[in-house]
């Protein structure tokens, strides 16, 4: 559940001015005492760190590990509320360029709470210096470099798999699917993860955009990859290959369709490696080492 409503001006006011006794104390805490992230990969990554006692509150993306979703909830990481925010009496924001409203952030850092934001991560260079910045923020840099180390070590050898394919699947990634279908064009973290993967991605525009049955039809994907968060607000795998954007695809027709946790596919973090390695195998299953 979100936090409770409380007065924003009375919040902001606390934090830029408070009492001597406040500030006092809050000059006596690290920056990373208690920290808010807004972003599921970050999450993930201060866990894998062994600093989650840290974590004070996440946005709705933050479901792992597990345990993340124990934490107190701030909303979606595009929309963030201030209050929810401030109420938790944070030392530290921490999230990416994709976090907003402006105006939210602004109000934040207005209050004195330092906002750290990271580049979005659509590649496995943005994910190792993403594990450096924050290992090196929460003092723990030896653990950021074992951590760096194992996620390369994997990634290395999911390119082994991916190497071991002749073939290049043509795919479509779908994120969103409950009105219209949206599928993942470049420069964006789903294309980066079928390109590491061994796939070409069919869309060929920027971003995310919605496509109509026509277009679908002539991009002739031969493989459908949809988090599972789509395919549940679909009504199940059956009812998502019968939409009339899917169905005369050759994915559709042949009813090839890869499901994976939303979490694990968007968010570049420290499973980057494992999931590389899954879905590799997962679009070609014939031929699956």
């Amino acid at each position: 559940m979100l936090l409770e409503r409380g007065s924003l001006a009375s919040l902001v006011l606390l934090f830029s001015l408070g009492s001597s006794a406040a500030s006092a104390a809050s000059a006596q805490q690290p920056v990373t005492a208690r920290v808010v992230v807004a972003d599921g990969g970050l999450t993930e990554i201060l866990y894998a760190l062994g600093v989650e006692d840290h974590i004070v509150g996440v946005d709705s993306t933050s479901v792992w590990p597990r345990a993340a979703q124990d934490k107190a909830q701030i909303g979606y990481l595009r929309s963030l509320p201030a209050e929810g925010i401030l109420s938790l009496r944070p030392t530290l924001l921490l999230t990416t360029t994709d976090a907003g409203p402006g105006s939210t952030l602004s109000l934040i850092r207005e209050a004195g709470v330092p906002v750290q934001q990271l580049p979005a991560a659509h590649s496995a260079q943005d994910v190792t210096a993403r594990i450096g910045r924050i290992a090196e923020l929460f003092g723990v840099a030896a653990t950021g470099q074992a951590l760096i180390a194992r996620i390369n070590r994997e990634l290395a050898e999911a390119q082994q798999i991916v190497a071991a394919y002749p073939d290049r699947p043509r795919v479509l990634f779908v994120l969103s699917a409950r009105d219209r279908l949206m599928a993942a064009g470049h420069n964006t973290a789903a294309a980066a993860l079928l390109a590491l993967s061994g796939a070409d991605n069919v869309a060929g525009y920027e971003g995310y955009k919605p496509l109509t049955p026509e277009a679908a039809a002539a991009l002739a994907p031969q493989v459908i990859v949809a988090p599972d968060f789509v395919v549940n607000s679909a009504g199940g795998e059956a009812a998502l290959l019968a939409q009339s954007a899917l169905a005369l695809t050759p994915a559709g027709q042949q009813r090839r369709l890869v499901v994976m946790p939303g979490e694990q596919l968007l968010s570049f973090g420290p499973r980057l490696g494992q999931t590389v390695a899954e879905l590799a195998r997962r679009l070609r299953p014939a031929t699956a080492p």
